[in-house]
């Protein structure tokens, strides 16, 4: 111990009195040091976190313990056992200890190895098989999680319509598959084939069951580990034992020019008017309900394509980013479409009688699908039902059949100009003055009324701009 001398040893000792206490009733007393309870001085010892659970992480792979057991060389390893909490502790032979097959102590470790190996024991495939093989989560559950991360999505929003229709999907899936474990699809994919033949059973398409599949994946490849984001049911899907029906020849009803014709002469008011304008410029039928009158632009020649309808409710975006244009029409049907309007300067071109935007389903059924089976007095013009799509396709082929410039077609049918580099130095389409000259030589391809209530007789009467 360090002798710091008398002089010094005495002046620590005279700091140590001051600080007890004052050396006269004439000297203020010293703070006394901070006292504290030796309970609150006892101060529990740090007890790490104790790790619960499996974990691939904290493994360092295993090479496996050789041991003699009878007349065999053994290799034994940890495995992870589906439905223990504990890896098990397995054996397998390597060799016999002598004669014939026996191995040397290199060789013996070698193959240990290799058995360990293929047995999956180390790897993070097998590790993810048994533990997940123990989560109850079921369809019905997880597709709740998936259907609330699709419909926040913000990378890429998913439409109300599709959110709509895979709401259906599931609602269906779950009625048979609900209940059911996603782990027991890592063994056994029988419910999905039995699932597959009700529902062919039922008279369902392939496209509808291909579509039924498809959300059935999404909904479990969506169950994933919070932090690793890696899949918690990463099931081999087989598909031909799935044995799903293959999509043969869709249906795809096209009008032809005589069946528009028909069609807008047997319809009435401004039904006369929308049919003629779908098969006149080949807009899709949401773009149709949700045109504005102030989106009729230049004196009724041109419809600027800027938002839809859906379900009633207004929409400011379109399918595609292509969907947003300018479409030119023919004089004809700039004619019937001005007559039309009126003295209107809002509003929708084709409202209901609230004001609000038509519904598709009710177009379809009540005026459209009637033109084309007939009755019993007045033959269908098809004879068979079909969607709005058709007067698009006819509008298509059309304009195809005459020569339409390829990148003007495009543009007017709101398709994507940007498949090669041809389509992406074509800039044509921005000439408003050229697209306003090629709808007019274009033409229609069918007769367009020149009134919206005219009938045959009257027909002959008034006359119709036949546009070709």
């Amino acid at each position: 111990m360090r002798d710091y001398g008398d002089s010094t040893r005495q002046t620590i000792l005279d700091a140590g009195d001051v600080a007890s206490g004052p050396l006269s009733p004439d000297v203020p007393s010293m703070p006394a040091a901070l006292q504290f309870s030796a309970a609150d001085t006892n101060v529990s010892s740090a007890t790490p976190r104790k790790r619960t659970g499996k974990s691939m992480s904290r493994r360092s792979g295993q090479a496996g313990h050789v041991e003699k057991s009878g007349k065999w060389y053994v290799v034994r390893y940890w495995i992870d056992v589906p439905g223990q909490p504990q890896r098990a502790h397995k054996r397998e032979r390597i060799c016999p200890v002598q004669g014939k097959g026996s191995l040397g102590k290199s060789a013996r470790e070698r193959k240990a190895k290799e058995i360990v190996q293929a047995s999956g024991a180390d790897t993070l495939e097998h590790f993810e098989k048994v533990v997940m093989s123990q989560s109850g989560i079921t369809f019905r559950e997880q597709s709740k999680v998936w259907f609330s991360h699709m419909s926040n999505r913000k990378s890429k929003p998913v439409k109300p319509s599709t959110l709509l229709s895979w709401d259906g999907i599931v609602s269906l899936i779950n009625e048979s598959l609900g209940d059911l474990p996603l782990a027991a699809l890592m063994e056994d994919q029988s419910p999905i084939v039995e699932f597959i033949a009700e529902q062919h059973d039922e008279g369902k398409t392939p496209k509808t069951i291909r579509n039924y599949i498809q959300v059935l994946k999404a909904v479990v490849s969506n169950a994933k580990d919070t932090k690793s984001r890696r899949r918690l049911f990463p099931v081999p899907w087989d598909n031909e034992y799935l044995d799903i029906p293959a999509v043969g020849k869709q249906n795809t009803p096209c009008f032809t020019g005589e069946q528009v014709s028909q069609i807008v002469e047997r319809a009435a008011g401004q039904y006369r008017v929308m049919f003629s304008a779908l098969a006149a410029t080949g807009l899709r039928f949401g773009e149709i309900l949700g045109l504005q009158i102030r989106n009729v632009l230049d004196d009724c020649t041109r419809l600027r394509i800027v938002e839809k309808n859906w379900n009633g409710k207004q929409q400011h975006w379109l399918k595609t980013e292509n969907g947003e244009r300018i479409v030119e029409l023919h004089s004809s049907m700039a004619t019937m479409l001005r007559d039309y309007i009126g003295d209107r300067k809002s509003g929708y071109v084709f409202p209901n009688e609230e004001g609000n935007a038509l519904s598709q389903t009710n177009i379809l059924k009540r005026y459209l699908h009637p033109i084309l089976i007939g009755d019993e007095e007045t033959p269908g013009v098809t004879g068979r039902k079909a969607g709005g799509h058709a007067f698009r396709r006819y509008r298509n082929s059309y304009l195809r059949t005459n020569n339409c410039p390829t990148g003007l077609l495009k543009y007017w049918m709101g398709h994507s100009r940007k498949v090669d580099m041809t389509d992406v130095y074509d800039k044509s389409p921005e000439d408003s003055a050229w697209r306003v000259e090629m709808a007019e030589r274009l033409g229609t391809g069918f007769t367009v009324p020149s009134c919206t209530e005219c009938t045959e007789k009257e027909k002959e009467a008034t006359g119709a701009v036949a546009s070709k």
